[in-house]
């Protein structure tokens, strides 16, 4: 009986033996298999799309860009002053919209075009200009509060309003 058992053994050694004499795979056969994967970007245009939460939440975070012309609501405020007609306005607005859509910094951009005179008041606090919390109590323009909630966290759109016309930015 120990005969057989050490012949099992021997030969288990030797079966192991001859597993490890195979010569060992290079190092860039194993990478070729494998498929690279691509690096993340830090933002894709196509994730900053619109997508349109489950069920609209009634607190939310937002960012804006304020873009205000002669007319609106906006330049009736003595702290804001308008020269702009509505369409150089318009004009501006896509271009800013296109520049956030492309992953521009949102906060630099809220800081160089927004018209918004209240964009730096919780910039000290927590450090996104723009900032509001839109709330059930809270005193909204009704585009811009539709607008707010039909974004899921991350996502960018555009308004018009009374006040002028606004890129919202969805906090994630």
């Amino acid at each position: 009986m120990r005969f057989l058992q050490l012949g099992c053994f021997v030969l288990g050694l030797m079966l192991g033996v001859a597993c490890d004499a195979s010569p060992p795979k290079p190092a860039a056969e194993d990478q070729a298999k494998k498929p690279a994967k691509p690096a993340p970007k830090p933002c894709d245009p196509k994730d900053l799309i619109p997508v349109k939460p489950e069920t609209p939440p009634e607190t939310l975070e937002v960012q804006h860009i304020l873009i205000a012309y002669k007319g609106s609501g906006a330049s009736k405020n003595p702290q804001i002053k308008v020269t702009r007609s509505k369409e150089e306005a318009r004009k501006l607005w896509e271009k800013v919209f296109a520049e956030a859509r492309n992953c521009a910094d949102f906060n630099k951009l809220v800081v160089e075009y927004s018209d918004d005179p209240n964009k730096m008041n919780d910039y000290k606090y927590n450090a996104f200009p723009g900032f509001y919390e839109i709330t059930p109590k809270g005193v909204f323009d009704e585009n811009f509060k539709k607008c707010a909630q039909g974004l899921s966290p991350g996502n960018i759109d555009k308004v018009e309003s009374y006040y002028g016309f606004h890129i919202i930015r969805r906090k994630a």
